[in-house]
């Protein structure tokens, strides 16, 4: 059962590995009148535990952490409280990310680089039984709709990819090499290489170079326009 406080305060639990970041939106929230941070975790196996001892009104989950991911975080949360609702507050804009949270079960999706406002109106909504995309999580939703991009739980070109494959997939996109993807998602360089080695069989490509351009046009196809 989901615990307000006394003075029907929201209760909050933020997970977010980026500790400055985590600590500036817990002061934020705390100067609010409604919600009440009554827990924080730095990675996804702390921030359950965390969870399961407060039953928090809300969640607030990151989505590249350490161990689990966010949205691997949410089928969990919902077993250990299952009034808790769950908001994602993420730099990951792709509508992929969202369509797989909103399925998943989280009822909010916020953007890092949004207003703070936007975390504190989505707190609020989903504690009432709403669902709140930020106007720029569901801009994305949107284009992808009209672009034919959607893909649920598919990766590019149709072609299904894992929830960990899906953030590898994205990091590879960016440029980064096999040693610092493994360091973002605290993963062996090895299960790095076997999770592209997948990746790259399910794309049909054949070298490293030919994976990055492939989804970069597939994940990020605006920057072809410009």
């Amino acid at each position: 059962m989901s615990h307000s406080s006394s003075d029907n305060q929201i209760t909050a639990v933020l997970v977010d590995d980026h500790d400055l970041l985590r600590q500036g939106i817990i002061s934020l929230l705390s100067d609010l009148p409604d919600v009440k941070v009554v827990g924080e975790a730095g990675d996804a196996i702390a921030g359950l535990r965390v969870i399961d001892k407060t039953k928090p009104d809300v969640a607030i989950l990151d989505i590249t952490m350490k161990g689990l991911s966010g949205i691997e975080m949410i089928p969990r949360i919902k077993s250990l409280s299952p009034r808790t609702k769950i908001v994602m507050y993420t730099m990951h804009e792709n509508a992929d990310y969202i369509q797989q949270a909103m399925q998943a079960g989280a009822t909010g999706f916020v953007l890092k680089f949004d207003p703070a406002t936007e975390l504190e109106t989505a707190i609020r909504q989903v504690h009432t039984g709403q669902n709140h995309l930020s106007p720029s999580a569901s801009a994305k939703v949107i284009d992808s709709i009209i672009t034919g991009k959607t893909s649920h739980t598919e990766g590019p070109q149709g072609t299904t990819l894992t929830p960990r494959e899906q953030e590898i997939s994205h990091l590879i996109a960016q440029g980064f090499d096999t040693a610092k993807i493994g360091r973002i998602l605290f993963i062996s360089p090895k299960t790095v290489r076997v999770h592209r080695a997948n990746i790259m069989k399910k794309l049909s490509c054949k070298t490293n170079s030919e994976l990055i351009v492939r989804l970069r046009e597939q994940l990020y196809p605006a920057d072809r326009q410009g």
